[in-house]
């Protein structure tokens, strides 16, 4: 179930984006992108945990949206509707999926890196394909999606439990370290951000090698962090980050990939965290996550 998430999450993305980009990238679609397919997750996170048996819908819903919204797109409808059914199948997809990589591996932050690691490339994708073949590009990501989709939310695999103790109060350290993991998120939302922009001007081959960069560290993270220890990993990622930031430039290629790929060591981590110190509430803790990100994007 996890490498078929990990396929359908680029496709998700690739999708959302292409369908963005059609209907032109003005600060208002962009904010309301960033709005409804992260902020509304944390939500529908705390319902979630409170429903767990919707899960599996909430997954072919969100993928089913994504679907008709990518349709729509290729059908010439660019507008507001468009582009919120994009978004909110989007957000529905990534809570689901996540809170299904989280549950099924106890939280561990191996699987639930790799799992969000392939969003870059799906986002690289999505960019690329409208550049090269416009609209075009969406029907083949989105039959993609479709396939993929239907095939993850028929497995029997699937994952549908409560938080072990629902009723479970976070302590006051939790809400210092969720208040602290927080701010990492939005941090290296930035951060991350800030990389991308830069190396538009730096050239298509810098690009790439940034999204594969920003795919391995979140790929790797997780499992260096299960060696290595959480907080270690975390404390490397914001080394990285801060180097990143303040002391290196797309143009120095080799310093800036390696920063690049050290920043993002903290994604499996940092839901793993989460993770614990909210009883488990898986929906809630990735919610947390994609609230951070949202924040960042400012």
């Amino acid at each position: 179930m996890l490498a078929l998430l990990t396929i359908v999450h680029p496709l998700v993305d690739a999708c959302s984006l292409c369908v963005l980009l059609a209907g032109g990238m003005t600060w208002e679609r962009v904010l309301a992108y960033n709005f409804l397919a992260f902020a509304l997750q944390l939500p529908l996170g705390v319902a979630l945990d409170a429903r767990p048996g919707l899960g599996r819908g909430g997954f072919v819903v969100g993928t089913g949206l994504v679907c008709a919204a990518a349709l729509a797109s290729v059908a010439g409808a660019h507008g507001w509707v468009v582009l919120s059914v994009a978004c909110v199948g989007n957000a529905l997809f990534h809570l689901t999926a996540g809170k299904q990589v989280l549950d099924a591996h106890g939280g561990k932050s191996g699987p639930i890196g790799l799992f969000i690691s392939t969003g870059a490339l799906g986002l690289l994708a999505g960019r690329l394909g409208m550049e090269r073949w416009g609209a075009l590009s969406l029907p083949l990501f989105a039959g993609a999606l479709a396939v993929c989709a239907t095939v993850a939310g028929c497995r029997r695999e699937w994952t549908e439990r409560a938080a072990a103790d629902e009723s479970a109060v976070v302590s006051t350290i939790g809400v210092l370290v969720l208040a602290g993991l927080f701010v990492l998120i939005a941090w290296r939302s930035w951060v991350g951000l800030e990389a991308t922009r830069l190396s538009m001007a730096a050239g298509t081959a810098v690009v790439l090698a940034g999204a594969a960069a920003a795919w391995g560290g979140k790929a790797a993270g997780g499992y260096l962090a299960e060696r290595l220890g959480r907080w270690p990993t975390l404390a490397a990622s914001v080394c990285g980050s801060v180097a990143l930031a303040w002391a290196c430039a797309p143009e120095a290629v080799v310093a800036w990939i390696v920063l690049l790929f050290v920043a993002q060591l903290a994604t499996g981590p940092v839901l793993s965290l989460a993770y614990d110190h909210l009883g488990r509430r898986s929906g809630t803790a990735f919610g947390l996550n994609c609230l951070g990100l949202f924040a960042g994007s400012f």
